[in-house]
Parts: structure tokens; sequence; C-alpha cells
């Protein structure tokens, strides 16, 4: 090779080997930064989730996502609110507290002390125990009152003021049984076996029956005044030593009476507990409940045949007469006693009436005789417009013996409260109706589930 050229082609070679080495060094300083810049895209993206931004030489990401550290951050708020919630609870006023804004309207209609407050009274734990809903013992899951006011009416009662306790609950019975008199039978009124010590399987012709008129005359319904001494043929079980007995007559499907179970003797000295039968009766916000008037102590099963306007305007004199301050009812009872006889004699007319044309009917249909077909068209002509004067008078004069209302347990009570000579037969009378209602559906612990 000359060597022109060999100089020619070697400055050439320095050239390229220097232009290469440029471009190499170019080329990695460029993946360099090209994966800085990678690295800073991920570190943001990191950073916008709320992920691993570094901070000096400690990952925060990770701090924070550490199990242990979110389970002591859990404790601390869980302590702080349940703190912050004790402490509202012992320091606010008891009317602020749901449970007791119930309780606290009935001190203010009553004007006396429910005892609803827990806190003072009975400590920490038996508020606590308040936040939860309460589960009466032994009732049914479907049947019964599950509204919460009567739970934590029900609550208050069976934890703080009449805690279970059978003996002292069977002692009460049997003291209030002796308090108003024990019921024993009368001499008059004979029984082949003992009420009081029944055999251990019905004997024969159990129960011992007696005519009405022989059990009313003694003791009639017009007489309000105890007698303690009846007419009592079923046999008297004590619940605690004679339960085997009841069941040889519950299974010959006879009927009996069982005394001193515990669990109607806790019932019977709760519902005698001052106070507590105007919280229950009275519901949550004065409960309007089934009520019936009489002018007397007569109850009579009726059915209203009035039209629906005649009813209206019934009702509307009786609303006018109390509007101008009269104590207007309509009921009238048994009715006066001379309109009473007055009307049985009328009727006893018309009965006699239509026996003599049902008797002239059966015959003419029997007979060809012109003179008793003559006679039978007069008596349906007169039997037709008795009929018709009838029915214009039963409609014209008949009232509705007892008046359907409703009202409030306290003002039943007060008409209830008074003196013996203010509830003679004479008197009026009115009638607190409690029906029990089984499934009782939401809202219908108001009593609108007995119409």
């Amino acid at each position: 090779m000359p060597p022109n050229t060999m100089q020619q082609r070697r400055p050439h070679s320095t050239t390229t080997t220097i232009i290469s080495s440029i471009a190499d060094s170019a080329d990695t300083s460029t993946r360099k930064e090209r994966r800085e810049e990678r690295r800073e895209v991920k570190k943001l993206k990191r950073v916008k989730r709320g992920g691993t931004a570094k901070i000096g030489s400690h990952n925060v990401g990770g701090f924070l996502g550490d199990p242990y550290v979110q389970l002591a951050v859990a404790a601390f708020v869980l302590l702080t609110l349940t703190g912050a919630t004790i402490f509202r609870m012992m320091h606010h006023d008891e009317d602020e507290s749901p449970s007791r804004r119930f309780m606290g309207g009935y001190r203010r209609r009553t004007g006396g002390d429910s005892g609803t407050n827990n806190i003072g009274n009975n400590g920490l734990m038996n508020t606590l125990r308040g936040l939860t809903p309460y589960v009466i013992p032994e009732s049914m899951k479907r049947i019964g009152n599950k509204a919460q006011w009567y739970g934590e009416l029900r609550r208050e009662y069976d934890t703080n003021i009449l805690p279970k306790d059978d003996e002292r609950s069977l002692r009460f019975v049997e003291a209030e049984r002796q308090r108003h008199g024990d019921y024993r039978q009368s001499p008059k009124a004979r029984t082949p076996y003992d009420i009081h010590d029944c055999p251990d399987h019905p004997p024969e012709g159990y129960p011992m029956q007696w005519p009405v008129l022989e059990v009313l005359d003694n003791w009639s319904p017009d007489d309000a005044t105890p007698n303690h001494e009846i007419y009592q043929g079923f046999c008297i079980f004590d619940y605690r030593t004679e339960l085997h007995k009841a069941d040889n007559y519950r299974k010959k499907e006879l009927p009996f009476i069982v005394r001193n179970d515990p669990a109607v003797a806790r019932t019977a000295e709760r519902w005698n507990h001052p106070g507590y039968m105007e919280k229950l009766l009275m519901g949550k916000e004065d409960t309007m409940r089934r009520a019936e008037y009489s002018p007397n102590n007569h109850f009579m099963y009726w059915v209203d045949r009035r039209s629906r306007s005649e009813r209206r305007r019934a009702q509307k004199r009786i609303s006018d007469r109390r509007k101008a301050g009269d104590d207007a009812h309509n009921g009238f009872g048994r009715g006066e006693q001379e309109q009473m006889a007055e009307a049985i004699h009328e009727l006893e007319d018309f009965n006699k009436l239509k026996g003599l044309y049902e008797e002239a009917k059966d015959y003419v249909e029997d007979h060809d005789d012109d003179e008793a077909q003559e006679h039978f068209q007069e008596l349906k002509k007169a039997f037709q417009k008795a009929r018709e004067k009838k029915n214009e008078q039963s409609i014209e004069n008949w009232k509705p013996p007892t008046e359907n209302l409703r009202m409030t347990y306290l003002d039943w009570l007060k008409h209830a409260n008074v003196t013996d000579d203010n509830l003679g037969p004479d008197n009026p009378h009115w009638y607190f109706r409690l029906i029990g209602c089984g499934a009782m559906g939401k809202g219908t612990e108001d009593g609108s589930c007995d119409k």
C-alpha cells in the first residue's frame, strides 16, 4: 500500500474513532437521563397514589401501611369515641338521653320521679346496658308489644325497681289476696269434691254446675259489693305442688284454676306497683284506647242498623250539646223503665197480630172458603200496616245502648276513682277495653289493631 495512502487514511480513521467515542458517550448519557426521567415519573405516580414518597431516609407509605400501626390507630380512635360518649352520658341532662326522654315525659305528666337516672343511682354499667335493645324475659318473638319505649319501661322495672325474685312476688300476691279477702265456696253451693284439694284425675260430673238464676240470686249483677261466698265448681291447683293434677285435667280438656304461678305473680306485682299502669297504658304519647259509656251498669251487645247519614246526624247533635257545655253521651243503657214497658207491650201486640195473620194464611191455603179469604185479607192489611209502623218507630226512637269512644287511661281513671255512692247500678259507667292483639305489626302498639 502506498505511503501517501496510509497517511491519508490514518487521519480519517482517528477522526472516525473520536466521533464514534463521542456518539457512544452521548448515547450512554441519553440512556441514563431517560432512566432517571422514568424513575422520576414513577416516583411522582407513587406520590399521587399516597404511596412510597421518601422524606429523608423514612418511607411514609411503608409506615402507614404497617398493619400494627393501623390497628393502633383504630384502637386510639375507638377509645376516644368511647370516652367522649361516656363523658356526654355522665354530664348531659337526663332528658337529652333518648332512653330517658320517654320516662321524662311521664315525670312531667304525673309529677313523680320515674327513677330512670341509672347513672347516678345504679352505676355506669346500667347506663351502658341501656345502649342496647332490651329483650323482655319469657317474651315470644313475634307476640306482644315490641316498641322501644315499652322495652325501656320493662328494662327499668326488671333490672332496677322490681328485679326477678319469685318468693317476693308470691308473698306480695298472697298479701293482696288477704287484704282484699279470699273467695270461698258458698254453703249453698255443694260439690262432691273439695275445690281446694281435688283428686289427681277429674271426678265424675266435674265441673259442678248450677242453674243460672241460682247463681245470680246468690250475687246479683246489679250489686257491685264484693261477695266472698260464691258458686265455684272449678278445682284450684297450686302451681308449685299440683302441676301434675292440672296436666291431667288439661288432657281431659276440662277447666281449672292455677294459683301461685311465679310468672303471673311477677306480673301482678308489677301492675300493682305505684305509677306502672300509668306509664304502661298511657303509651308513648298519651295513647287513646277503646272505651264504652253507659248511663247504668248494663253493657248490652247491639248492632247499629241506622244509615251512615243518620249516624252522622246523631253524632252531630251530641257534639253540639258538648260544645254548649252539656256532658252529653250517645247511649241510653236499659232506657227509662216506663218507655221500656210501653215498648214491650207494643211488641207483644205486634207478635199477637203476626200470629193471627200466619194462622189465617195457613188456613186459606188449605181451604176454599170465601169468608176465610176475606178475613185473611183484612188481617194481611192490618199486619202490613203494623209492621210499617213498628219499623218507623224502631228507626225513629232507636238509640244505641252504649257509646263507643276512645280515651286515655288517666281520663278513664278519673271516672273509676270515685266513692262507692257513685258506683251504683243506675250511675254512669265507663268500660275501659284492653284487648290483646296477638301478633302486633309495626305501628299497632297504640291499640289501633283493636278495631
